[in-house]
């Protein structure tokens, strides 16, 4: 019988040659940039957390900056001066 220390906590799996396994690691690291399939060193990995069922692609995709301006006529509070939603962000505070 297996106790709860000797369960995997994570899966991963290469998205090149399809080999798939349990991963030792109890927390994801801070850097996962040398994380590689044990098979064929491949950087395409899929880690999967089995508690919550997340998932974390490799490499990690870049995602663009927005542009957000502050809106001029609640000041970035979204509401009026009254307390109403601001009619021009629709009180979300940026255009």
């Amino acid at each position: 019988m297996t106790g709860p220390d000797t369960l995997p906590w994570f899966w991963y799996r290469c998205r090149a040659c399809h080999h798939s396994r349990a991963s030792t690691w109890t927390t994801f690291p801070a850097d996962l940039s040398g994380a590689a399939c044990g098979s064929c060193r491949s950087t395409r990995i899929t880690f999967y957390e089995l508690a919550t069922r997340a998932v974390i692609r490799l490499p990690r995709p870049l995602v663009p900056p927005t542009n957000r301006w502050t809106c001029c006529d609640c000041g970035g509070t979204g509401l009026t001066s009254s307390g109403d939603t601001c009619a021009l962000c629709l009180g979300a505070g940026f255009l």
